[in-house]
């Protein structure tokens, strides 16, 4: 037991020094190869630990996403999303710093369920105290296996703190693998 609470200690350090964050996180996504596009929605509740934490954040993404074919059929599937994502942040120098986060979940809709995982390393730079610009790659994949699901995501846009508690993201995504993919996300976030 004194090993568990020493190896919660190291990781989390004080889980108090942050405290909880929301985020809400809209997805417009493009599949070039069948025209397909998918919308998501997401709400990420989460927590931030102290800086000199091992993980600084961990979260819950809640996602419910739909696409939409090309076509005249119209909206062709619903799908739910449940994620618990991990990050490490740190710095390399006073203007750039780096991720890695990643995690995993279930994706479940009336045809077929499966639960996959991802990880995401990138770097951000800090232009000035409020403006920042990120590039990040990730890689994700069914762990059960699933065909259809493995898909590399190169990641870039800004990111801007309003004040100390209120910051907006913008990214650009490019997706190749079994899905040929682009799309926009844009986030908001809270911090208490």
């Amino acid at each position: 037991m004194k090993y568990v609470l020493i190896f919660i200690a190291l990781i989390c350090g004080n889980a108090f020094a942050e405290g909880p964050r929301i985020g809400v996180e809209f997805e417009s996504e493009k599949d070039n190869k069948s025209g397909l596009t998918n919308q998501a929605l997401t709400v990420i509740p989460g927590w931030e630990f102290s800086e000199e934490s091992l993980i600084n954040r961990v979260e819950l993404l809640l996602e419910r996403n739909q696409d939409t074919s090309a076509d005249s059929r119209g909206v062709t599937a619903k799908e739910n999303k449940l994620f618990l994502r991990f990050r490490h942040d740190g710095d390399i120098s006073e203007s750039f710093g780096y991720y890695i986060r990643g995690g995993f979940g279930r994706a479940y809709n009336d045809t077929r369920s499966f639960n996959y995982a991802y990880v995401e390393p990138g770097v951000e730079y800090k232009i000035t105290h409020q403006w920042a610009w990120t590039v990040a790659y990730r890689e994700i994949n069914s762990i059960d296996g699933l065909t259809g699901e493995h898909v590399g995501k190169f990641i870039t846009g800004p990111s801007f703190d309003l004040d100390a508690h209120n910051e907006f993201e913008l990214r650009y995504v490019k997706g190749e693998g079994d899905r040929s993919v682009k799309a926009l996300v844009f986030e908001y976030v809270h911090k208490y």
